[in-house]
């Protein structure tokens, strides 16, 4: 048996039109699920909580600051431990996360530090005729999160969406062990991949509008951080125009490349 444990941590705030979904399709995947609402106003924290309560390995708490995200998986650090970071408007192929768990567990990734896997990022998505529309990785950027904390000591800057600097390794190991998954398999034969919603309605109380794009917790901490009034209007609306004309990071990284049309009725079929 293997010593590993899988762990994900899941970072929500107003997801609720996905966050179940995202959830229950890496619940056999992951030994434990860390929940970590951050002060949702919609029904996130409500689906969390009836989730939680009927599965033992989730464990919710309701956080003030993203930072705490990080804080809850602090004590897996330098243990055989991968961590998976998952974002409520991540949902994972629960048919190969069978795969891709034996493959953790028989150790086919024991020389990599973290692993990226394929993703659309969808534009569109057809519930009734399970057909997503968007842009493949490669040639966007891959936002996948699986890291092994048996390779590491600590991870002092170690931020809410597992990114950053501040990483001090074990001897013989170090951040450039990365396996790119998305590189050596095409979307269909892939086992670990995940229809990623940055360009999609997330929450119920979300306000309709020409674009859906979200500011991030960072741009919105960098907005509250402007003393003066008047000029966080000003950074406000120039982030909303950048977003409206394509032109904010989330369209640059995640809409590169041909617009796809895939059958994802594998990621609804439910965990099975």
């Amino acid at each position: 048996m293997s010593p590993f444990q899988i762990v994900g941590s899941v970072q929500v705030r107003n997801e609720d039109i996905y966050v179940e979904q995202a959830i229950l399709n890496i619940l056999d995947f992951c030994d434990k699920v860390i929940v970590t609402d951050h002060q949702s106003t919609d029904r996130t924290f409500e689906i969390c909580k009836r989730l939680a309560d009927k599965h033992p390995k989730i464990a919710l708490s309701s956080i003030q600051s993203p930072r705490e995200a990080a804080i809850a998986i602090e004590p897996f650090f330098a243990t055989d431990t991968w961590i998976f970071g998952v974002d409520g408007d991540e949902i994972y192929d629960p048919q190969g996360l069978k795969i891709m768990r034996r493959q953790l567990l028989e150790g086919a990734f024991a020389k990599d530090f973290c692993v990226f896997g394929n993703v659309l990022n969808v534009t569109s998505l057809d519930m009734k005729r399970k057909i997503a529309r968007g842009h493949l990785a490669p040639p966007s950027r891959s936002m996948t999160t699986l890291y092994t904390f048996s390779m590491i000591e600590s991870w002092t800057n170690c931020p809410e969406r597992l990114l950053g600097d501040g990483l001090t390794f074990k001897d013989g190991f170090d951040a450039n062990l990365r396996r790119y998954l998305h590189e050596e398999l095409d979307w269909e034969t892939s086992p670990f991949r995940c229809l990623h919603m940055p360009f999609m309605k997330r929450s119920s109380a979300q306000k309709i509008r020409l674009s859906r794009t979200r500011l991030n917790p960072d741009e919105i901490n960098l907005i509250a951080s402007e003393p003066n009034g008047f000029m966080r209007l000003i950074r406000r609306a120039r982030l909303q125009i950048m977003v409206l004309f394509g032109r904010d990071w989330k369209s640059r990284k995640y809409r590169r490349g041909p617009r796809v049309e895939k059958d994802v009725s594998s990621f609804f079929s439910g965990p099975g």
